[in-house]
């Protein structure tokens, strides 16, 4: 199919010829994390006069609207719902393969998967530069093992930074800190990685005997479900001051940047906040654990997690609950939240935002 559509692209007149083409089909945490590797991977074209292209998943539009790539942009949809959904996307990708020459393909998708493997065998490439991973559930030392791998592909290009952890997300803008606010991000992409209400509900309470407010900071679709949540909170405890909130990628990350505490799963609100260096206690579980958390830039950020021993199952859960998250424990996340607005007391916002 890919030949016939690549004769058809030269017949026509469509092929496109680019120095580098860049493979980055993921959400919008994934794409966070990236952004210093591609960003290294486009000045480094630049200063060859080269020309790059990235080929996307739909479901980072909005990361990108906020923080411009500055190159030419393909997009498909990641796991689209649906059969005609899917049937777009096939023919959207063969249309890129059929349009692009490439002198260099990079993949930074690295979880091996039917459309990635078939786009690294019919990409049109004269060089392929691709890893894949293997989940291994422990603990990252320095590092997620996905910025490791980004290291390694730049590494055989030969632009790798002497340490990877200048690979990570560097985000400012955290002053003018409101203070007493805490930002929740309750929810993630998918409810396996969500943690109960009940849970929330008693942390709700302590912060509330704290004296914080409480911002819950959810997308579009999830705000009914946000203010049912909300709403509890608020019966358990008439103290306690929630408010539901929902914006833009560039109105979470302004919440984010003047919290006070930041208290996240394991979604792009937390990557966001350890980018910024806020303090963070963000609830991680075990399906992919390691590989794209936890991570931080210093000790204001905490990850919280429930060890067992299916660590690393890739989200392929065969219990009758999610362990890993649910048995979290609420005193836990109180806890480290504490010490985490000890830690960004004693070394002063101020150091955050120059980091």
């Amino acid at each position: 199919m890919v030949v016939l559509a690549r004769l058809g692209a030269n017949v026509l007149g469509k092929r496109k010829d680019v120095d580098v083409l860049v493979y980055k089909v993921d959400r919008l945490g994934d794409w966070l994390l990236a952004e210093p590797t591609l960003e290294r991977i486009l000045s480094a074209a630049k200063l060859q006069s080269a020309t790059v292209a990235f080929w996307v998943a739909d479901e980072s539009a909005l990361l990108r609207r906020w923080r411009q790539p500055g190159c030419t942009v393909e997009s498909f949809a990641l796991e689209p719902e649906g059969t005609v959904k899917k049937i777009k996307r096939a023919w959207k990708i063969v249309g890129l393969l059929a349009t692009y020459r490439a002198r260099s393909f990079i993949c930074l998708r690295h979880a091996p998967e039917p459309i990635r493997d078939f786009v690294l065998g019919a990409v049109d490439a004269g060089e392929i530069r691709a890893l894949s991973w293997v989940i291994r559930g422990d603990s990252p030392q320095e590092v997620p093992h996905e910025i490791l791998r980004h290291c390694a592909i730049l590494d055989g290009m030969g632009i790798a930074p002497p340490n990877s952890r200048d690979l990570l997300p560097n985000l400012a803008g955290r002053d003018r800190v409101r203070d007493g606010v805490a930002v929740i991000a309750p929810f993630s992409s998918g409810s396996i990685k969500d943690w109960s209400d009940e849970s929330w509900i008693k942390v709700a309470n302590e912060l509330a005997i704290r004296g914080f407010q409480m911002e819950l900071w959810v997308g579009p679709l999830q705000v009914a479900r946000a203010s049912e949540l909300a709403g509890k909170m608020i019966g358990n405890n008439l103290a306690t001051r929630v408010a539901v909130k929902s914006g833009s990628l560039r109105e979470l990350a302004g919440a984010i940047a003047t919290a006070r505490l930041v208290l996240s799963v394991d979604t792009f609100a937390a990557h966001v906040a350890a980018a910024m260096d806020a303090p963070l206690v963000s609830l991680i579980g075990g399906g992919q654990f390691g590989d794209f958390g936890p991570w931080r830039r210093s000790s204001r950020q905490r990850w919280v997690s429930n060890r067992i021993s299916c660590f690393g199952c890739d989200w392929r859960c065969v219990r009758p609950r999610v362990d890993c998250m649910l048995d979290i424990l609420p005193s836990e996340v109180v806890a480290q939240a504490d010490e985490a607005l000890l830690c960004d007391a004693e070394t002063g916002t101020n150091a955050a935002a120059s980091n």
